[in-house]
């Protein structure tokens, strides 16, 4: 029941996300929804990097903490990766590549 709460409210984070136009396109969750690590996509890595630069990552580690704490949830840590990075050392695997970086972590 709450992995279903955990996955609404970071479905509305992502939908407000996608409204601005700097190459987010999705985002997803690894982990125990108490404590989970949340990734950020872009398209590419280009846009990855401007995003960041630019300081929209403030905002979204924002609006992700407010929608984690409305489910009694916090994050073990949010990142950012893109599917051009994915394409390229996981040739599109998304659950390889999201394994990588977990035991990174």
């Amino acid at each position: 029941m709450t992995e279903r709460k955990l996955i609404a409210v970071l479905t509305d984070v992502c939908e407000t996300a996608k409204q601005g136009d700097n190459g987010f396109v999705w985002l997803t969750h690894t982990g125990h929804w108490r404590t989970p690590q949340v990734v950020a996509v872009f398209t590419t890595e280009q846009a990855r990097k401007k995003a960041l630069s630019s300081g929209w990552d403030t905002w979204f580690i924002n609006e992700v903490n407010i929608a984690l704490d409305s489910v009694k949830s916090k994050a073990q840590a949010i990142h950012f990766d893109s599917e051009e990075a994915c394409n390229s050392s996981s040739r599109g695997d998304w659950k390889k590549h999201l394994s990588r970086r977990d035991s990174f972590h």
